[in-house]
């Protein structure tokens, strides 16, 4: 009779380990299904990023470019404005000798005239 009731307790026993491991199973298919679902909306996340990434990446390179040419041209026209200075500046120079002479020339006819 002690044994009958041992077996029965042991039988109940593995009954309820037997029990609670499916409850287990099921909640790590439940985890598992879960954390799938988890990883396909970050891989999904993350290849949204990488498109974004690389259509930044080519507008930063489009910006660079584009503020190279700029100061390209910036510093072209600097070098011009430059040597329209410097070739005005000669201009003004010698109009003002050009002019000076000729207001010694006049000057001096009109004295050896008197």
């Amino acid at each position: 009779m002690e044994l009958e009731k041992r077996v029965d307790e042991h039988d109940k026993m593995l009954k309820a380990h037997t029990d609670e491991i499916s409850d287990i199973k099921s909640e790590i298919k439940t985890m598992n299904k879960s954390i799938s679902e988890s990883l396909l909306r970050v891989d999904e996340s993350n290849r949204f990023l990488r498109e974004q990434n690389t259509r930044q990446s080519e507008q930063n390179t489009q910006i660079l470019s584009a503020v190279l040419q700029r100061n390209d041209q910036s510093d072209q026209r600097h070098h011009e404005l430059t040597k329209i200075k410097i070739n005005s500046a000669f201009k003004i120079g010698f109009a003002i000798f050009g002019s000076g002479g000729l207001v010694y020339v006049v000057i001096d006819i009109i004295l050896k005239l008197i």
